[in-house]
């Protein structure tokens, strides 16, 4: 009980560093802004992005920190089941507060949002990690799947001020044209491949779920197994849309297209991921009876 408890804290408190990194970080950079200005009404200032980044750092936060705590102490029995809830835990205990401190702190508050939804999303959003983890932790394809899916997204996520020309005044998770009614020009245009926020476009499960099927359908022998560790991670992603709003009831949304994307996500990562983990699969299998006697 004592190896289970000390394991739970330590869980716990990588959860909680990891959120707060995340958290301080993306206010310091400009990232996760609370004051964006869309729409032809000064009074009008959009939420749906910053809320989507506090369910979705806790949930990076939780799955990773799970992960870790479960490879360090050598996959303790039954870790799986407690494993996850302690991450989330920790995560949620320090990220609440952080987010809703920022959400307090700003001089407008969003429309249809408030600082008290922000910590509502935090807790939601460690949750979605948990549950993640918990599948990761039982599978070894679909942890893959996860963990390089997330790392992905945050390298993006947290390196877009020096790739980009400045950190977007809204959050292109996708790809997202903004429109100025008024001037009828472009506020922020970004494509597919140059969009920042946390896909880069539609690339990522492209690349990262090809790769990751490939490498589970040649390790556990089954393409199967491949095709779901492919789409593992872009479903994390759009789980997290699901369960904000994504304002599809508000026709000056920045949020639509996003949420729309993150969907088409999870079907091009199902695809490639199916594609790439059946030809390494039939490679491997005509290696192994050429290899034979």
């Amino acid at each position: 009980m004592s190896r289970r408890l000390a394991t739970s804290v330590v869980c716990a408190l990588v959860a909680a560093a990891l959120a707060a990194v995340q958290v301080l970080a993306a206010d310091r950079l400009g990232i996760n802004q609370w004051t964006t200005r869309v729409g032809p009404f000064d009074e009008y200032v959009g939420w749906e992005h910053a809320v989507t980044r506090s369910t979705w750092y806790p949930a990076a936060s939780t799955l990773v920190a799970s992960a870790i705590t479960y490879r360090v102490f050598r996959r303790a029995p039954w870790s799986w089941l407690w494993l996850p809830a302690a991450a989330w835990l920790g995560s949620c205990l320090l990220a609440a507060p952080l987010l809703y401190g920022l959400a307090s702190a700003a001089p407008e508050e969003g429309l249809n949002s408030s600082p008290s939804e922000v910590a509502w999303a935090t807790i939601i959003g460690g949750a979605i990690g948990g549950i993640a983890a918990t599948a990761a932790l039982r599978h070894r394809g679909v942890r893959v799947g996860l963990l390089a899916y997330t790392l992905w997204v945050s390298l993006l996520e947290f390196t877009r001020p020096w790739w980009w020309d400045r950190p977007p005044s809204f959050d292109p998770m996708l790809a997202e044209d903004v429109w100025n009614g008024g001037t009828g020009e472009y506020v922020v245009k970004a494509t597919l491949t140059e969009a920042g926020g946390v896909t880069a476009g539609l690339m990522g499960p492209i690349m990262v779920s090809g790769i990751v099927a490939a490498w589970a359908a040649t390790q556990e022998g089954r393409w199967r197994s491949g095709a779901l560790a492919g789409a593992a991670g872009p479903l994390l992603l759009c789980s997290v849309y699901l369960t904000t709003d994504p304002g599809l009831s508000d026709q000056e949304s920045i949020q639509d297209t996003l949420w729309v994307y993150s969907i088409l996500a999870v079907l091009i990562g199902l695809f490639v991921g199916t594609i790439s983990a059946a030809v390494s699969w039939s490679t491997a299998k005509r290696k192994q009876a050429r290899a034979r006697p």
